[in-house]
């Protein structure tokens, strides 16, 4: 007979996260017998389970999830930026032309300057700015390099009348149907074909963000600036169409905008020239008006544009919609629950220009909740507006920061901002 060692360890009824502390195994020695055992003789080297039962370890190492790992990201960009570099990502601005009046095509020393001074959000490139495919994609590649941060690119391109680059035959893009001809088909489709292509060519192109589609529900024949921009008049067909389109753009890597809250399609006149309004009451504006962007939102749209009209009947304030708060933070982000990136619509058009200072249309803007700026008249009259005002306790800095993380959280979750671009 020899002895030998057996060391048995258990590890049973414990998950895969848990070990047996070294403590609690048992060593049992004994003499091996080439006679059979009885069961009760067995029994004898039986063990105590309790006295090898290991205990779970426990960690503080906690497990974040993905949108904690990118809130956390963000917090730390966010802290890293100075007051001028935050209020800065909150506007988008448009460079037409140069100092000589002529149409920009290329990066010049004022857009320079500006890119790199005012640490801007985001450009919107305009038909004086697209000439050639190789043209556009230098332009918006020189434009990258110039920011600190990744900007969004933008552009107005809804297929039919409204198409900065469909209509450029140089651009050598498929010529897409008005909005109100895909209603019309009544296939839903097509709208995601419109999508997709639009997605497909803007994104070939450096593009990363496009102000479509047109979410308005034309009820007014006689509006003279949306029409066949919008799918129709029936607010339960435009909430599919547009939802269909903004899945299609989206699964080609470009953010879909739905325009214009809280409705455009029912207007005598236009916002590019004066002030409008909308004379519905709060329960026409949810059953109407703001079908098309409850469904949009469902679909996963990221960015809402909202209008300058006044609701009179809806609202108390006497504001233009993106200057008020009960139409930007009651409604839009509390009563349709978007949680997402608000821009203006440009606040050098008529309707807020005739009436507002930039630094006073900028500052009311954000006061109702807007995260971006879109194209104030004088810019560094509205930039320096929203810096004084928190500088002076109007706007508080939490107030920016608030703005800033839907921003940055769109550009991290999108790829425009990676850990190779971050802010120095």
């Amino acid at each position: 007979m020899k002895k030998l060692i057996l060391v048995v360890i258990i590890i049973s009824l414990l998950s895969a996260c848990q070990s047996v502390s070294e403590t609690n195994l048992e060593v049992l020695e004994f003499e091996e017998d080439t006679t059979k055992h009885t069961d009760s003789e067995v029994s004898e080297f039986e063990w105590d389970e309790t006295e090898i039962s290991g205990e779970v370890e426990e960690t503080d190492e906690k497990v974040f999830s993905k949108e904690e790992l990118l809130k956390l990201e963000v917090e730390e960009l966010i802290n890293g930026m100075s007051l001028e570099e935050k209020v800065g990502q909150m506007f988008m601005l448009a460079f037409r032309q140069d100092q000589l009046g002529q149409p920009l095509t290329l990066i010049t020393e004022e857009v320079l300057h500006t890119v790199l001074n005012y640490y801007i959000g985001g450009v919107i490139l305009f038909s004086e700015n697209i000439h050639t495919p190789e043209q556009t994609k230098e332009l918006i590649d020189d434009l990258q390099v110039t920011s600190k941060l990744p900007l969004f690119i933008a552009v107005d391109e809804e297929g039919g009348q409204v198409s900065r680059i469909g209509n450029n035959p140089a651009m050598q893009v498929p010529r897409l149907l008005n909005s109100g001809l895909i209603g019309r088909l009544g296939d839903p489709q097509k709208a995601f074909e419109t999508g997709s292509i639009l997605g497909a060519y803007l994104s070939e192109l450096g593009f990363n963000l496009d102000f479509a589609p047109v979410a308005d529900v034309n009820t007014n024949p006689n509006n003279p600036v949306i029409g066949e921009r919008a799918f129709g008049t029936d607010p339960l067909l435009v909430g599919t169409m547009v939802a269909e389109e903004v899945k299609g753009m989206q699964e080609q890597g470009i953010l879909a905008t739905l325009k214009h809250f809280p409705g455009h399609g029912d207007t005598n006149s236009d916002s590019h020239m004066d002030q409008v309004e909308v004379d519905h009451d709060l329960d026409r504006l949810e059953k109407v008006e703001w079908l098309p962007f409850e469904v949009g939102i469902k679909a996963g749209v990221h960015m809402i544009m909202v209008g300058h009209i006044k609701t009179p009947n809806a609202t108390k304030d006497n504001l233009p919609a993106s200057l008020s708060p009960t139409m930007v933070t009651e409604h839009l982000r509390g009563n349709l629950g978007f949680d997402q990136v608000v821009i203006t619509d440009a606040l050098e058009m008529g309707a807020i220009s005739n009436y507002y200072s930039s630094s006073e249309a900028a500052i009311l803007a954000v006061e109702a909740g807007v995260d971006i700026l879109l194209m104030p008249l004088d810019f560094p009259e509205a930039y320096n507006g929203v810096i004084e005002a928190v500088k002076n306790g109007r706007i508080t800095e939490e107030r920016i920061d608030e703005s800033l993380m839907r921003i940055l959280s769109l550009k991290y979750s999108e790829g425009i901002i990676n850990e190779q671009n971050e802010l120095n």
